[in-house]
Parts: structure tokens; C-alpha cells; sequence
């Protein structure tokens, strides 16, 4: 499967496609069984060197991931039992937004000793405890899907009859601006693109599922998530985001693409001085 839209944006890597699938694909690379990791690194091997990565309910990381991908909501028993009261200060300020401090820092025996002082200190996503329960709870749109595998892979290597649930694009600036115009001209109103300021596997995955049930799915623009970029350092480049859509969309652009903002003198002329710069 090939995208006109990626061609004629100029990435220089290909876009994504998340799967669903009962089938797992030889050669794949995957976390450890119950291991605890981040798998935006996944992510970026997948985007910038051409793998192929599997999860499943015994391989997705982390509790956020498990969420991200599609395997319902993993805060509930995250970390041993520890659950939403843990994950709430966690989001906040840590041990110090705790109602027993005493108990999270117990809790993090549970925690690679590498990632221990961010879990003291907390990711501070949140202004306090109970927004950050509210988002685990209620704001998250959670998926438990069916099948037993989500499956990241280059779009090229998507066979036929296989179908996408979401199409990742790996976008610079001024890339991002020429997808959030091709969305923009086939979306009415003016509210095409959905930034949600969470987990980077959740901006490619559970909001994007969460779009794909609408009548009129939006974008998700991601790659926000300081933790994520941490985790993935420099193996995708720091002027990055993740641009992430249903497939129907995707579908929809493929079509606009054709003849719409990539052929016009205004795209033309910016990617010429763009290039101009970079010679």
C-alpha cells in the first residue's frame, strides 16, 4: 500500500499503519512478556528504519500503552494493584501528591530502578490528583479490542485485503501544516485536527480509535508527550510530530491529495525554499 499524500508531502519516511490481528507477524520485534517499557522506541523503529513491532495483553509496556494500543484500561491495576490512586499522584508531583506517601514509594519496587526518580518527582501532567483520576476514568476513551495482536508496520508492507485502523505520518513543521490543511479541506468546520495532551501512544491509538467510531473522524496531532521524546531520544529527529488518522480519513485525503494543496504555487514555493535551505 503506497500514499499519495506521503509522496507528495515529501516524507522521508513512510508512513505507519497500526493493525488489528489474530495473525502475528514473524520477525516482529516485541517487548518481553509483562516487561515494562515504553513503545514509542518501537514506534520510531518502525518509522525510521522500516520494522515491523507486535503487542499484545502480555507485551504493551506500560499501563498508559495498554490503554494507547487497545487493551483496555490498564491504570486500574497498574503497577502490582497499586491502580488510579498510584497513577493520580504519579501524574501529579509523585510521592509528594500522594495520600500516603509511604505506600507509593513502596509501590515503586515494582518500577525499573532506571525510572524510580521520575516516579518520586512525578510527570506533572496534571494540576492535581483529581484531574488526573477524572482523565484515567473518564476522559480516556478506552478500546478492548477483539483481536490479539495491534501491529505497527510500514504502510508498503500492509498486504492486500489487509486493512489499517489508523495511518501514521511522521511530519516535520511545515508538513504538519500541509496535512492539517488537506484535512481541513475535506472536514467541515473548523476544528479538523484533535490535540490531546497525553501519552504519545495514546495520540496514535486510543484517540485515533476514538475518532474512527465518528461519522466524521478527525486527525490526532501527536508527539507532544516530553516522556516519550525522552524515551525515544534522538532516533526520530526533535523537529517531529506524529500525525495520526483512521483510516476512513486517511482515505478521504488520499482522494484530496490528487489534485488539492500539494499542487498548488504556495505548497510548491515553500518547499522549494525549503529545500533551497537546506542545500
Amino acid at each position: 500500500m503506497k500514499s499519495l499524500t506521503a509522496e507528495k508531502l515529501g516524507l522521508a519516511h513512510e508512513p505507519v499503519a497500526i493493525l488489528w490481528s489474530n495473525t502475528k507477524p514473524e520477525g516482529a520485534l516485541q517487548i518481553k512478556p509483562h516487561g515494562h517499557a515504553c513503545i514509542m522506541p518501537f514506534f520510531a523503529q518502525v518509522a525510521m528504519k522500516g520494522k515491523t513491532a507486535v503487542f499484545d495483553r502480555e507485551s504493551y509496556g506500560c499501563p498508559g500503552a495498554r490503554a494507547g494500543l487497545g487493551f483496555g484500561n490498564g491504570y486500574y491495576d497498574a503497577f502490582g494493584g497499586a491502580g488510579v490512586d498510584f497513577m493520580s499522584a504519579f501524574f501529579v508531583k509523585g510521592a509528594e501528591s500522594s495520600k500516603n506517601p509511604e505506600a507509593y514509594c513502596a509501590t515503586l519496587q515494582h518500577i525499573p530502578e532506571r525510572e524510580r526518580e521520575k516516579f518520586i518527582h512525578g510527570e506533572r501532567l496534571h494540576r492535581d490528583t483529581e484531574k488526573a483520576k477524572r482523565f484515567m476514568t473518564a476522559d480516556l476513551p478506552i478500546t478492548d479490542i477483539a483481536e490479539k495482536y495491534v501491529i505497527f508496520t510500514p504502510l508498503s508492507k500492509v498486504k492486500p485485503g489487509e486493512r489499517p485502523v489508523v495511518v501514521v505520518f511522521l511530519a516535520d513543521p511545515l508538513q504538519v501544516t500541509g496535512l492539517v490543511t488537506l484535512v481541513g479541506a475535506v472536514r467541515e468546520g473548523t476544528d479538523p485536527v484533535r490535540v490531546p495532551p497525553m501519552a504519545a501512544c495514546q495520540q496514535i491509538g486510543a484517540f485515533v480509535y476514538d475518532e474512527a467510531k465518528k461519522e466524521c473522524p478527525r486527525a490526532v496531532l501527536g508527539y507532544t508527550d516530553l516522556a516519550a521524546r525522552e524515551n525515544v531520544g534522538k532516533t526520530i529527529p526533535e523537529n517531529m510530530f506524529t500525525f495520526a488518522v483512521p483510516y476512513s480519513l486517511y482515505r478521504e485525503m488520499e482522494e484530496e491529495a490528487r489534485d488539492g494543496v500539494f499542487d498548488g504555487p504556495i505548497w510548491k514555493g515553500l518547499v522549494k525554499e525549503k529545500k533551497g535551505v537546506i542545500s
